[in-house]
């Protein structure tokens, strides 16, 4: 796989990274997050047992949907129920935005992509209000090139939609592009987009779990990947 990566990376045209506790830490409070869901979830009549807030809240709502499919459920009212979860999470995720803080070397790395030429996108299940307020907030929003989160409504990760939608909104190649972030369903997207990845640890993800799932490389953090990245573009 290092082979590949040396190769690929003399090509590389754009960073694309996850969000949370991959460049920033988040503040959102996930447990509310999911029980908030879930709660409205059991309001359309749902067993509330089907699901459960150690799952993500992904497979939370992907699996509501479906189900509701499979019942016959009105496009309409599943169009209308599905509106109202964003709408909680929307609100969950931006009541701490203003406390967000970026990871350290986040700012530093960004500015050494943007210095090479090399173009920054976001790829997020936050919403787009959460991702730009976080961003400013931290200093990065001017930095980045293009957002792609929740509101697109495209499929979640790791379903590979959203992240060649990004790739056509930057004007590259899938092959020009290096997908970093902090978990396996990362990975697992980067796998299925056909991408390289590299895993930073600062969602407190094993290193092994994230080489078994498919990173190149696992750093500490965004920090690490400064001198790394630096000997990469002077090899291209």
């Amino acid at each position: 796989m290092k082979s590949a990566f040396a190769s690929r990376s003399r090509e590389l045209r754009a960073v694309i990274f996850d969000l949370d506790d991959t460049l920033v830490k988040s503040t959102v409070n996930y447990a509310k997050f999911k029980t908030l869901v879930i709660d409205r979830i059991a309001s359309y009549g749902e067993p509330r047992s089907h699901y459960s807030p150690t799952e993500t809240i992904v497979a939370i709502v992907s699996r509501y949907e479906e189900q509701m499919r499979r019942e016959g459920v009105s496009g309409p009212v599943v169009q209308e129920r599905m509106a109202e979860l964003d709408r909680i999470m929307d609100e969950v995720e931006l009541e701490r935005v203003s406390e967000t803080k970026a990871i350290r070397g986040a700012t530093d790395l960004l500015r050494l992509l943007k210095e090479n030429g090399i173009k920054i996108g976001i790829l997020t299940r936050g919403c787009e209000g959460y991702a730009t307020a976080a961003l400013s907030n931290t200093g990065m929003l001017e930095l980045v090139d293009a957002i792609e989160c929740r509101n697109s409504k495209t499929k979640p990760k790791p379903n590979p939609e959203a992240y060649l939608k990004l790739v056509r909104k930057l004007g590259v190649r899938k092959e020009e592009t290096l997908f970093v972030g902090d978990h396996p369903i990362d990975a697992q997207c980067a796998a299925n987009a056909g991408v390289l990845f590299v895993a930073v640890q600062t969602g407190d993800v094993p290193e092994k779990e994230l080489r078994e799932a498919g990173s190149v490389e696992v750093f500490r953090d965004v920090r690490e990947m400064v001198e790394w990245l630096k000997g990469l573009l002077r090899r291209s």
